[in-house]
């Protein structure tokens, strides 16, 4: 680690928008300052689509987006936190922009074709990847219906504005291509046609001379009204007449299409299946160049500290990609990189980062937080619930095989054409479908969302894992065994001209960019809403093949974090997040009460049954997501217990995104309205003041809730203090217990946020004792976890040094019930911070009380302690009982220093 990186400390994440302005965060950077935040963490701060909520669909790198603010707003509020020495980490998306005549490339893509100076920048499937192929047309699947029915239907129409002529689709324009503009503006041969459009003609294609002269042309329109009301006719042609109006679309270098297309064709490389992103080449120096030029600015400038790299997975070569920006950035900046890391697996040790975004610190609290004696019995009683046995490896197989075959086809086709092109794959003899049924087992049996080296350049751990694909494949596939023994071939070392090595290699980072979308797709925007064993484990960075991992998991874990990756981030909260931070560790506390959880849910069903539909031997909603609905409440249900319109509205929204994200009983492609509307009902019915259901649901949940809070608070803790820079997605100092987006981006209210920390900051000085009583007795309301955030943030903000190069040492709890606690400590020069969180406590006897449970010390270690929540100075001689450090709190934070 180059001790000339900026170190962010503690990081504050924020959701930019037309609703959340540059302003507006100039106004909370005091209360950030105050809660002990050292970073600020932008969301994408680029022009994007117009009223856009995220970001992501970025339109031009190269400006502010003009909703946030001025760029004069920007730099005050850059300059506001560089006087306060706060930093700036900005999210950045090299994968791709969003495919819109909003997007200044693409328009002239779209206008000009291959003479486009953009149109290698990006990613559109031909045989050379360099452009169109000749006679080809760019898709445009934004369409509602097929071309020949848009057009019959006059859904299509051709006008001129200001910007010049455009082919209108509803609110949508887009540019007429050049190629189109003699037919467009000579549709007959009867029309007189003015002087001034035959000059435009003759000279508009003049190499490099195209914008000139259009512009010079559109200047003598605006100036003579007889040359627009020919154009009116020409445009009354069009308009009126479908045959002529196919006729125009044909001389389009793009082509409209229904968006439905793309299940089974298209001619671009995408953003998963988000038809209006399209993907970049940023493999290419020059693209690679001028996309970051404002990164390049502001990094020169000393303008930002760190960047966030978008879906590093879905460049062609992470490596060289990172290469690339650290030599861009220097070696000061900050960089990150958004990455699900799966089980076992490690970032490659050659990327110059300092880690990921915390995906897989989420995961492993979130296991951690997990009773792991439970699972079997969670699946075992899943299994009987929906009347089928089956197991995760198998669902994760059937879930990537209906995404890749009912939603990637046209990618999968694609891949199979470049594939079949190779020579050593030709000398098979093998046909087409072959080829392309054996990638597709390749493709669907990749555990990881991506291998970062190519064949030719394979490590020997890159060996074995694509071995391990290829035996998994053969071994559940005994039909397509020839093709798959031809990939494994051409994916192995042998004697190969440079031609081809470097065909083979090209490949496979194709199909490699590949596989994390459809690890994406079919796993977290599918397994994870229609396979609900236990849902707390549905979440990014986490899987329900996981179930709980025991204390001395996760010291290891920890302990190798400090090591080799100090600087990453813990996250518990994020944007792309499939529900909340304490929605999650709440669920956690079901895996300590299976057995109440089983009696509660069968009365449910029993007290429900009179609500649900029954049509034929179906049922709506059906036993899965009956199952569902009654976890979801179990995580979201509001702390005080309140079942408001607002709840009730937002848990409608979410349960019908998830019903379409499981693609069982309805999709985004062939809603189902009847399943939807009836299952809706069914939720609306059993909330209702006449239920039954609602009284005995909120009594189970007043039993829940308070261990929930014991979950959350251990959670935020570990964050905070474990190996790593902890983030704070923004509104988590309280309570998130959010539904999956757009819901986790509501407001936040950050005036009475400021208020309240001002309040317990000085009841805090005058009684610490009873500030700590009165804010657990009151912990519905969240001060609790705001406080705590307060008073860890702190310390990480003012001992950088410490948290950043300080060792993590396991402690031993001994007495009965140990396994209830996790204990460790943090020391760097004479300085230590000892830690105690209690595990599992819904699993506890009633009447349980930590009198004879203690964390053992060596000797080494101070003897004096302070209660960094309560202030109580502890004695000890070896020995710290629990009764001593969670007197007032079940949550110990201590501090000490060795004197000189």
């Amino acid at each position: 680690m180059k001790s000339t990186i900026y170190y962010p400390a503690t990081s504050y994440r924020l959701q930019f928008n037309k609703d959340f302005t540059f302003a507006d965060a100039i106004k909370i950077i005091p209360y950030l300052e105050k809660t002990g935040i050292k970073t600020i963490y932008a969301s994408p701060v680029f022009q994007a689509v117009t009223g856009s909520m995220h970001g992501y669909d970025i339109t031009n790198p190269l400006h502010l987006n003009p909703e946030l603010g001025t760029e004069e707003e920007f730099n005050e509020l850059v300059e506001l936190l560089h006087r306060r020495s706060m930093g700036w980490i900005q999210d950045i998306v090299p994968n791709h922009m969003a495919f819109s005549p909003e997007n200044p490339w693409i328009d002239d893509v779209l206008e000009k074709g291959n003479d486009s100076d953009y149109i290698r920048f990006f990613d559109i499937i031909s045989e050379n990847r360099n452009g169109l192929d000749s006679g080809e047309k760019l898709m445009l699947p934004f369409f509602g219906k097929t071309l020949d029915k848009l057009i019959e239907d006059h859904e299509l129409s051709v006008c001129y504005t200001d910007k010049g002529f455009k082919i209108r689709y509803y609110e949508q324009e887009y540019p007429v291509s050049v190629n189109a503009y003699e037919y467009l503006l000579v549709p007959s041969k009867k029309l007189d046609v003015p002087l001034v459009i035959g000059y435009f003609l003759s000279e508009a294609k003049t190499s490099g001379k195209w914008d000139k002269n259009k512009k010079m042309f559109f200047s003598q329109v605006a100036r003579y009204p007889e040359i627009l009301n020919y154009i009116n006719k020409c445009l009354s042609v069009f308009n009126s007449d479908p045959q002529q109006m196919k006729k125009l679309i044909d001389q389009l270098s793009y082509r409209p299409a229904f968006w439905k297309e793309t299940e089974n064709m298209i001619n671009y490389r995408r953003f998963f299946t988000i038809n209006n992103m399209i993907c970049l080449n940023i493999q290419d120096e020059k693209v690679f160049t001028r996309y970051h030029k404002l990164i390049k600015t502001w990094s020169e400038g000393n303008r930002i500290d760190g960047v966030r790299v978008d879906h590093i997975d879905g460049l062609f070569n992470p490596t060289e990609y990172l290469e690339r920006l650290r030599k861009l950035c220097g070696s000061r900046m900050y960089i990150l990189v958004e990455k699900i890391l799966e089980k076992d697996e490690n970032l490659p040790e050659d990327w110059p980062i300092e880690g990921t975004t915390g995906y897989d610190f989420l995961g492993t609290v979130n296991n951690l937080l997990t009773n792991p004696d439970t699972g079997y019995i969670f699946h075992n009683y899943y299994n009987d619930w929906i009347e089928k046995t089956e197991e995760y490896r198998h669902v994760f197989y059937k879930k990537n095989r209906f995404i890749l075959y009912s939603r990637f086809q046209g990618e999968l086709n694609n891949l199979t054409r470049e594939c079949l092109s190779i020579p050593s794959i030709a000398k098979h003899g093998l046909s087409g479908r072959s080829i392309r049924n054996g990638l597709a087992e390749f493709l669907i049996f990749c555990p990881v969302y991506k291998i970062y080296h190519a064949p030719s350049v394979f490590t020997e751990s890159d060996k074995l894992q694509v071995n391990a694909i290829f035996d998994s494949a053969l071994n559940e596939n005994k039909n397509d065994q020839d093709a798959l023994k031809a990939l494994r071939d051409i994916f192995s070392p042998g004697k190969r001209d440079r031609k081809e090595i470097l065909r083979i290699d090209t490949f496979f980072r194709h199909c490699m960019q590949f596989t994390g979308p459809l690890m994406a797709k079919g796993i977290e925007d599918t397994a994870f809403y229609s396979y609900n064993p236990f849902i707390g484990h549905n979440e990014v960075g986490d899987s329900p093949a996981y179930f709980g991992i025991r204390t001395e998991n996760f010291h290891r874990m920890m302990v190798d974090r400090q090591e080799n990756t100090p600087l990453t981030m813990n996250s518990t909260s994020t944007h792309d997040t499939k529900r909340g931070e304490d929605a999650r560790a709440r669920l956690n506390v079901l895996s300590n009460i299976p057995e109440k959880w089983m009696i509660a849910t069968k009365i449910w069903r029993k007290i429900n049954k009179k609500y649900k539909y029954f049509e034929g031997a179906g049922e709506i909603p059906t036993a899965n997501d009956e199952y569902f609905i009654y976890q979801v409440l179990c995580a979201h249900l509001p702390m005080d217990g309140k079942i408001d319109d607002s709840f009730l509205n937002r848990l409608q929204d979410y349960l019908r995104k998830a019903l379409r994200e499981a693609k069982v009983n309805s999709s985004w492609s062939n809603p189902d309205e009847n399943y939807e509307t009836k299952t809706l009902k069914f939720t609306q019915n059993i909330l209702s003041a006449e239920s039954d259901f609602v009284d005995n649901f909120l009594a189970f949940m007043r039993e829940i809730i308070p261990h929930g809070i014991i979950n959350s608070i251990t959670q935020m803790i570990l964050k905070n203090f474990c190996p790593g820079v902890p983030d704070t997605y923004q509104g988590c100092e309280r309570w998130n217990l959010s539904f999956v987006d757009p819901d986790n981006r509501q407001a936040v209210n950050f005036r009475k946020l400021s208020d309240d920390l001002d309040k317990m900051i000085l009841d805090d000085q005058l009684n610490a004792i009873e500030l700590a009583g009165k804010l657990l007795k009151e912990a519905e309301t969240g001060k609790l976890k705001q406080w705590i955030t307060y008073k860890t943030l702190q310390q990480r903000k003012r001992n950088e040094t410490f948290y950043q190069k300080g060792n993590y040492i396991p402690l031993s709890v001994e007495g009965n019930y140990k396994e209830y606690l996790i204990a460790f400590y943090r020391c760097y020069m004479n300085e230590y911070l000892l830690v105690v969180l209690p595990l599992n406590t819904a699993s506890l006897p009633l009447e349980f009380e930590w009198q004879d449970l203690f964390v053992g010390l060596p000797e080494s270690v101070p003897h004096v302690w302070e209660n960094q929540l309560t202030g109580i100075t502890i004695r000890t001689a070896g020995k710290l009982f629990m009764r001593d450090i969670f007197a007032h709190l079940p949550f110990g934070i201590l501090k000490a220093y060795f004197h000189d």
